[in-house]
């Protein structure tokens, strides 16, 4: 449980103040050649994160296994951001992949125990996520090649952590997650089909933002 005025106040200010710094500098460095630098500032932005949830390990009705997957989702989070800082090829995008295909699961897992039956705007949404990602999929999958499998997990499991964030009675959570589906959306079309101007800051903003709507979300949930 995330027991603000524990003492632990000044390092989780700290912590997000270090993950906010790294977010902002990534927009200085985003353009600029592949760097152990630029590298290191992409990871941060969510490695610096995933100790606040740990933080919140200390009670005695601390629901840590949650916790436990929260920070995980994090900490495989800032991965795929490392291998995707890297060089772009097959071996790191597909590294890439399966890191956020972790954090994915780690976020579903710890949405599910408080998802609800939806109401109508929630059931629409889900719907309209339903029809565009059966709609991506289908235009991305002639030029997707060795990727299709890979990729078509990877839709099909981001899809499940969207619909279950939208079925949990936290609107700023739903958010948090279509804001990451839209900037995953991005980066596909384009590295598959066409060239997105002003594609860094777009990905990076709706990536960071998502991140972090869903992590603030889930602490409150869970405190």
């Amino acid at each position: 449980m995330q027991r603000f005025g524990d003492g632990l106040d000044g390092v989780r200010q700290a912590l997000a103040f270090l993950s906010l710094a790294s977010a902002l500098g990534y927009f200085g460095v985003m353009q600029r050649p592949v760097s152990a630098l630029r590298t290191a500032v992409k990871s941060a932005a969510l490695g610096a994160l995933v100790p606040l949830p740990l933080l919140g390990f200390g009670g005695e009705a601390a629901p840590r296994v949650a916790l436990g997957l929260l920070a995980g989702a994090l900490l495989l989070s800032s991965v795929g951001d490392y291998y995707l800082a890297l060089p772009d090829g097959r071996r790191n995008f597909v590294r890439g992949l399966g890191a956020f295909l972790g954090a994915h699961l780690c976020y579903l897992l710890v949405m599910l125990p408080h998802t609800t039956f939806p109401q109508a705007l929630q059931i629409a949404g889900m719907l309209a996520l339903l029809a565009l990602a059966a709609g991506m999929l289908a235009w991305l999958w002639p030029v997707l090649g060795s990727l299709r499998v890979p990729v078509g997990i990877y839709l099909g499991v981001i899809c499940l952590m969207a619909l279950a964030a939208l079925s949990v009675p936290v609107p700023l959570l739903g958010v948090g997650a279509l804001l990451f589906t839209f900037s995953d959306a991005v980066i596909a079309v384009d590295k598959f089909r066409v060239a997105v101007p002003w594609r860094g800051p777009i990905i990076w903003s709706a990536y960071y933002a998502g991140q972090v709507l869903l992590v603030s979300s889930l602490l409150g949930l869970l405190g």
